[in-house]
């Protein structure tokens, strides 16, 4: 079963990581929120949603290696769009996905251990 999910929890990665791509690399597209800045919070979520997928999705150990390696990743998409039109290369914007792939991690490794720490005895149950 524990497979199962982890197979469920990769292919989720990799149609994420798919779809982050393919939005990042279209022309001119717009994205909801007219707030200064807006586009930096869209790139902390989607890097933090692929970075806590995969703390999650990939071995112990592993996960936090792919991770890490969406930092790069992000780079060489944010130059990619520098040949898309309508489209442009911003240091902002790879500054939002690295803290968004920071944050990602936190957060899941923080709600996995909350989760999935070993439940401790209470008081009057034998152990």
């Amino acid at each position: 079963m524990k497979n199962v999910v982890r197979a469920i929890l990769v292919a989720g990665w990799v149609f994420s990581l798919a779809v982050v791509v393919y939005l990042s690399l279209q022309p001119g597209i717009e994205l909801p929120g007219a707030f200064w800045n807006a586009d930096k919070l869209y790139h902390m979520l989607a890097y933090g949603g692929l970075g806590g997928l995969a703390v999650w999705a990939f071995a112990p150990g592993r996960g936090r290696i792919v991770a890490f390696c969406l930092i790069p990743f992000g780079g060489i998409v944010e130059w990619l769009q520098s040949f898309v039109p309508g489209r442009e290369a911003s240091m902002g914007d790879a500054v939002a996905n690295t803290l968004g792939v920071f944050v990602g991690i936190w957060l899941a490794e923080a709600i996995g251990r909350r989760l999935f720490r070993p439940q401790e005895p209470t008081a009057g149950e034998p152990n």
